[in-house]
């Protein structure tokens, strides 16, 4: 008998069983990851729902559009507009979160909203969500909230009068735009610092920071934005922790503003969903203060 097969056969049975579990640990490890990468499109951008989410019932008086892209693909927008009595003047370009669409019961809701406080709103859905063709991707997203605020421009709308808003993984493109483009104001709710930041929050136990290919790194745009920000998430946020907002606003230029929002919210998420959207008397101040107009209440601005 050999010299290491002697060895083998006096290895002692604990050190079998804990070799043989660090294999079966490494295997589980290694198809959990191999899963999440494989996987990774989908579960950041989960289009699949998003193309089920397109039924809402349209507001009055609300305006469909086709937003052309560069290679002359289009995407599906819409347009809600206020009453003229309350017209703040002010345009936001809503970029909306993942798994949903401009076309959803609770986007649309949630852009009604902001048309009522006295803003225009254009939203529309990035290529492969909703009911926009094509496929998702971060460079894709990127360009899709280029084609639609060049949209809002070509229609004369001066970029001094437009409001990025960027919800959840919308604010990855409207970083982007913030850090490019000399518009009104960038608003933030329910923003991660990056989505590989935010793999590592879902799933604390695996390397996934390390795979992520999808980057959206908000946090490291957010030097070269100089526009007003405001950055507000909610405290009790079950998707996204407040560390994010935290963060993204310790690396934010002035002028800026962080708001907490504290409340019991009925998304089923902490609020990630509905809060900003549910304290436009929150909003209007804040807002105010960092474009320098006073919107009022009402809907009106005060020149």
């Amino acid at each position: 008998m050999s010299q290491s097969v002697r060895w083998a056969w006096r290895r002692p049975r604990w050190l079998l069983i804990l070799s043989g579990a660090l294999i079966a640990a490494l295997l589980v490890l290694g198809g959990a990851l191999a899963y999440l990468r494989l996987h990774e499109s989908e579960l950041v951008f989960r289009t699949a729902l998003s193309n089920t989410r397109t039924t809402g019932q349209l507001p009055p008086g609300a305006e469909r559009l086709a937003i052309r892209e560069a290679d002359g693909s289009e995407l599906a927008g819409l347009i809600l507009r206020p009453q003229a009595a309350h017209d703040s003047a002010f345009w936001i370009l809503h970029l909306h979160g993942n798994a949903d669409s401009a076309f959803s019961s609770e986007q649309l809701r949630h852009c009604e909203s902001l048309s009522e406080l006295g803003f225009s709103v254009l939203s529309f859905d990035y290529r492969g969500f909703g009911m926009s063709a094509g496929v998702a991707s971060e460079r894709h997203m990127d360009q899709d909230a280029e084609a639609a605020l060049n949209e809002l421009i070509e229609r004369g709308v001066s970029p001094a009068h437009i409001i990025l808003w960027g919800h959840s993984l919308g604010s990855g493109p409207a970083v982007v735009l913030a850090s490019e483009h000399p518009v009104a104001a960038l608003v933030l709710f329910g923003a991660f610092t990056s989505i590989p930041d935010a793999a590592q929050d879902t799933y604390p136990y695996l390397p996934v920071k390390w795979i992520a290919s999808i980057r959206f790194a908000s946090i490291d745009l957010m030097a070269k934005v100089h526009i007003p920000v405001l950055i507000a998430h909610s405290a009790t946020d079950t998707l996204i922790p407040l560390h994010h907002a935290q963060r993204l606003f310790a690396a934010a230029n002035e002028p800026k503003r962080l708001l907490v929002l504290n409340g019991v919210y009925s998304d089923g998420f902490g609020g990630h969903v509905v809060a900003l959207y549910d304290h436009g008397e929150l909003l209007l101040p804040a807002l105010s203060a960092l474009v320098g107009q006073q919107l009022d209440p009402a809907g009106s601005a005060k020149f």
